[in-house]
């Protein structure tokens, strides 16, 4: 047992005097290390207007953050001046953890991800909780209608439009979709259009916080009708004629008058010769020998003149 302690005694003594000098040296670096560290001077900053995040939000039903009582949050570090100093805002997230919420009005906590900052610093947030609602997330179906500037040259007018599709679905919080029956397309100039044409044109929601589905497309197509200016033109005293009716015949009133819709020079160039007022009675009557009467348009203008009333709108046929 003597000779036991005797070499412990002995291995003690070499280790601790072996390479006395690497070893004072160590000890003194370490001391040098620990003082400097403990010298540092401590700092707080304050980082403001700091994105929150909301996290773990639940997919199924779909829910989103339509409003909160605070937009950002304040942060408070402290820690090395100089590693304090050196962090930058995007290095610092702020978050609240929404998994499990349900639609309403709620109350999270602010917490700070710690894990992308060095372990020498510590950190505060402020405020500490803040006050969150909590929407379900809908789609619904709208119409898209343009949106049109200037008018077409004088002596020309938009005679109709449409829209391929006409509708989109559109998604987001369910406050902001409900009241949204319908979409414009971006600004389409008519300044110069004298003609029909077509143009690919991007959809306008008008709200940031709504989107067009991926369903959906984010272009229609419009196709504008432009033409010259149409007006309206009556022309009276124009004789019946009746066909196709027993011998002696007569027709009570002899005469109607009639009214026009087409483009202007058209419209104003029709003669009465240009038009003819016909009772064919084998056609039938349509009351107490009344007949309706119809009205041929000369080849020139039958397909672009439009027939609006005819008065009386019905002629007596006498035997």
């Amino acid at each position: 047992m003597q000779r036991y302690f005797t070499a412990i005694r002995e291995y003690l003594k070499d280790y601790i005097l072996e390479n006395t000098g690497l070893k004072v040296l160590a000890l003194l670096i370490t001391a040098v290390l620990w003082l400097s560290v403990a010298s540092r001077p401590v700092a707080q900053v304050a980082l403001r207007n700091v994105p929150i995040l909301f996290q773990n939000l639940p997919e199924s039903p779909n829910l989103e953050v339509t409003d909160t009582d605070v937009p950002s949050a304040q942060v408070y570090l402290e820690g090395p001046r100089d590693i304090v100093d050196s962090i930058r805002p995007n290095e610092i997230t702020v978050y609240a953890d929404m998994k499990g919420v349900e639609p309403g009005v709620r109350v999270k906590q602010l917490m700070i991800d710690m894990s992308r900052l060095p372990s020498s610093v510590k950190g505060g947030v402020e405020p500490r909780e803040i006050r969150v609602r909590v929407e379900r997330v809908i789609e619904k179906d709208v119409l898209v209608k343009p949106r049109f500037d200037g008018e077409p040259p004088s002596g020309f007018e938009v005679i109709g439009w449409q829209i391929t599709p006409p509708m989109v679905r559109i998604g987001g919080a369910e406050s902001r979709v409900r009241d949204i029956n319908e979409v414009s397309t971006e600004t389409v100039r008519l300044t110069g259009h004298t003609e029909p044409f077509n143009e690919s044109v991007a959809i306008d929601i008008g709200s940031a916080n709504v989107n067009i589905t991926d369903q959906s497309p984010r272009k229609v197509m419009l196709a504008v009708s432009i033409s010259e200016q149409r007006e309206e033109r009556t022309l009276s005293n124009l004789p019946v004629t009746i066909i196709n009716a027993p011998g002696g015949s007569l027709v009570r009133p002899k005469t109607v008058s009639v009214r026009l819709y087409g483009p202007r020079s058209l419209v104003g160039a029709i003669t009465p010769a240009d038009v003819n007022v016909i009772v064919d009675y084998q056609y039938g009557p349509t009351g107490p020998r009344r007949f309706t009467p119809e009205v041929k348009l000369a080849a020139n203008y039958a397909d672009k003149v439009v027939v609006r009333t005819i008065e009386p709108p019905s002629i007596r046929v006498l035997p």
